[in-house]
């Protein structure tokens, strides 16, 4: 077996070195790999039928983007209750319904994980943002259409291209 020893573990992240072997059997060492938790990304709408979508600043990039509603699946939790949850959290907003859209690998390149997408419709404010310590966030509602030009995040584009079709139908 491969060595593998980990780097980093904390509440946020777990970063470990690996020895990987790869298919031709090369060594590549170390090879690092993140361990984050499961990731939602959720398209809201409202009655209307505009895109709820949260702005806020991504440090790993350093700038101030527009995106899906989002954030990390915690232990034990159920990605659909996460969706749920981070709606309200970062809107106010609840929905009447939860579509799951599906998941796909958040970079499995080195990622563990993986982005839970999801459509919530028809969506009313309910209550006020109850954001984190570290959070700033701005809600805008925008049209749906034509809203994955304006993401820069490439798995809000996919939750934005899944929802759309999902609109669509």
């Amino acid at each position: 077996m491969a060595r593998s020893e980990m780097i980093v573990a904390d509440r946020w992240i777990r970063l470990r070195a690996d020895e990987c072997v790869d298919v031709a059997g090369r060594t590549i060492s170390p090879y690092y790999v993140l361990e984050p938790s499961e990731w939602i990304s959720v398209l809201a709408v409202n009655l209307d039928g505009d895109a709820i979508i949260v702005e806020e600043y991504r440090h790993g990039a350093g700038i101030v983007a527009l995106g899906t509603i989002g954030g990390g699946v915690e232990p034990g939790e159920d990605p659909r209750d996460a969706a749920v949850r981070e709606l309200r959290e970062e809107t106010g907003y609840e929905a009447q319904e939860i579509v799951d859209l599906g998941a796909t690998w958040a970079n499995f390149g080195n990622h563990t994980n993986r982005v839970h997408h999801f459509l919530a419709r028809g969506c009313t404010r309910v209550a006020e943002q109850s954001l984190d310590g570290g959070e700033i966030i701005t809600v805008h509602l925008l049209p749906a259409e034509g809203l994955g030009d304006r993401l820069e995040q490439s798995f809000h584009q996919l939750t934005w291209y899944k929802a759309l079709q999902q609109l669509q139908s």
